[in-house]
Order: C-alpha cells, then sequence, then structure tokens
C-alpha cells in the first residue's frame, strides 16, 4: 500500500516536472494554450490513474486479514491479561491466608489456589488446596475465615496433612 502511494507520488512530481517545464518552453498565443490544456490532462490522468489500476480485491483481502490478525491478538492479549489476573488474584489471596495460617498457629501451611471468572467477568478465587500439619480447631477456623472471606465453600476446600 504505502509503495502505491510513493509510486503515484513520484509519478504525480514527474508529470508536474514535464509539464511544467512543456508550459516554460511553449511560444506564446495558440501554441501555449495547447500545452497547458494537455499539460492539464495529462497531470489529471496521472492523478486518477491509481484509481483506476486500484485492485479493490487485494485490498479487501488484505484488509480482512488485518483485521482477524487484529482480532486474533487481541484475544490473546485478553487470555494473558486473565492469566496474569488469575496469578495475581491467586498469590495475593495466599498472601492473605498464610497471614491468617500463622494467627491461627499454622505457619507451615502449603496452598494452592484455583481461580475462576466470576458472572462479572472478574477472576476470583474458586477451589483451594492445603496441606500442612493442623489441629481440628484450626482447621475449622481457617474454613471459615476461607468461606468468610473469599467465599470459598467448604465443598471447595481440599484438605491433607503433611507427610511425616
Amino acid at each position: 500500500m504505502t509503495e502505491l502511494i510513493r509510486n503515484w507520488v513520484l509519478g504525480l512530481t514527474a508529470a508536474s516536472f514535464i509539464t511544467g517545464i512543456a508550459m516554460a518552453i511553449a511560444p506564446k498565443g495558440r501554441s501555449r494554450a495547447a500545452t497547458a490544456l494537455v499539460s492539464g490532462l495529462v497531470t489529471i490522468v496521472v492523478l486518477i490513474a491509481p484509481i483506476l489500476d486500484f485492485d479493490h480485491t487485494a485490498y479487501m483481502q488484505d484488509f480482512v486479514e488485518t483485521e482477524v490478525s487484529v482480532t486474533l491478538r487481541t484475544e490473546e492479549m485478553e487470555n494473558a491479561s486473565k492469566s496474569l489476573q488469575a496469578r495475581i488474584i491467586s498469590e495475593r489471596s495466599i498472601a492473605y491466608i498464610l497471614d491468617k495460617a500463622e494467627s491461627v498457629g499454622l505457619p507451615n501451611l502449603d496452598i494452592r489456589i484455583q481461580t475462576k471468572a466470576g458472572a462479572d467477568g472478574f477472576v476470583v478465587p474458586y477451589a483451594i488446596y492445603l496441606t500442612g500439619e493442623y489441629t481440628l480447631e484450626q482447621r475449622r477456623t481457617l474454613e471459615a475465615y476461607l468461606v468468610g472471606t473469599f467465599g470459598i465453600p467448604i465443598q471447595r476446600q481440599t484438605w491433607s496433612v503433611t507427610d511425616a
């Protein structure tokens, strides 16, 4: 496309240069008027030639390919954004849960969080996998915290004991 425009500008410049020289050397009178008419017609032909030679089919094909490419890249960026958002939500949630776990006496808890896009499109913690050594009271306290703070029901909380 840029080459087409470049060639058009060069052709127009060349035509203007040649018609300008022809006008400069044309004698006054009818010859000059005829030269002016021919120069004007040549300039108009050079000006509209790309429109006549323009390949509309190729242009539309390029346009469609570009649109598809932009759509694919947009989808890739949205997926990357959602993945990054899920990772950030997961890491921050783990930090909050570890802080709460330490406050109830569970300093060495291993936590993995599964995230999911909610109905509004925002990524939220969906399920949690906890591994460590804990008492029943510590587990119940942390289960209640996970339900109340993160909305993760007990059915999606998987607890396992660390192998000694």
